[in-house]
């Protein structure tokens, strides 16, 4: 008599008590997290982590928003931050693919998109510090930090061709965005300027062609009085 077999075990499902873990693991220990990480095992679980951190990070923005008044902006950002990040985090994972079997890395779409997935807990903190001139480049830097970690320990990647080669790019994309940054702050004041005295020119033309109408009114009522006052013939 053969006994019953056992069913088989149900898939893994990742519970909302462990988004916050997860993230702590990430953010102190990337380089353990990314180390143990499966290769496989789903998209469910990493993408539902992601879809948490592109909320919090929405959340952000929409508070910044609410707390200047713009609704509009507010509601934007609840609703287009989520979107967009889902499809950046899609086409980053492609990008990370293809770039770590070009630096000789054993990668998968999968693969690459648990590392994706899970660089996004630094949204979130990259919003935060978007109220602090300069500081995003530093969660840019740790987000470049964790990537580059990643496909050493995921992908196999060789440890020095991937810190040469990544490296290299994410030290360029960091200087750039420091000079994007600086000359941003370095025109703020003119660009400020510049709109002041466009709502003042503004409200000059609108003042004169207010006087330039109630001209044309009172040439038009004297005319129309020196008609009546003309006598018949």
């Amino acid at each position: 008599m053969t006994e019953p077999s056992a069913p088989p075990p149900s898939p893994p499902t990742f519970a909302v008590e462990r988004i916050v873990p997860t993230a702590v693991r990430v953010l102190t220990d990337p380089q353990g997290f990314f180390a143990a990480m499966p290769r496989e095992g789903g998209y469910e679980e990493p993408g539902f982590f992601a879809l948490a951190m592109l909320v919090a990070d929405a959340a952000v923005f929409a508070l910044f928003a609410l707390l200047h008044f713009h609704l509009v902006a507010m509601i934007s950002a609840l609703i287009l931050i989520p979107i967009f990040g889902a499809i950046g985090v899609l086409i980053g994972s492609a990008v990370l693919m293809f770039v770590s079997r070009a630096l000789g890395g054993d990668a998968t779409y999968e693969s690459s998109f648990r590392i994706t997935a899970h660089v996004t807990v630094l949204t979130p903190l990259s919003a935060l510090a978007s109220v602090i001139p300069y500081l995003p480049l530093v969660v840019q830097a740790y987000a470049f930090y964790m990537t580059i970690v990643a496909v050493i320990a995921v992908h196999k990647v060789p440890e020095q061709k991937a810190w040469k080669v990544l490296g290299a790019a994410a030290a360029v994309l960091l200087l750039l965005g420091a000079w994007s940054t600086f000359t941003a702050r370095r025109m703020a004041p003119r660009l400020h300027e510049l709109n002041r005295r466009l709502e003042q020119n503004a409200r000059e033309l609108d003042k004169a062609g207010q006087n330039f109408q109630q001209q044309i009114d009172k040439a038009m009522q004297q005319m129309d009085e020196a008609s009546k006052q003309r006598p018949a013939e």
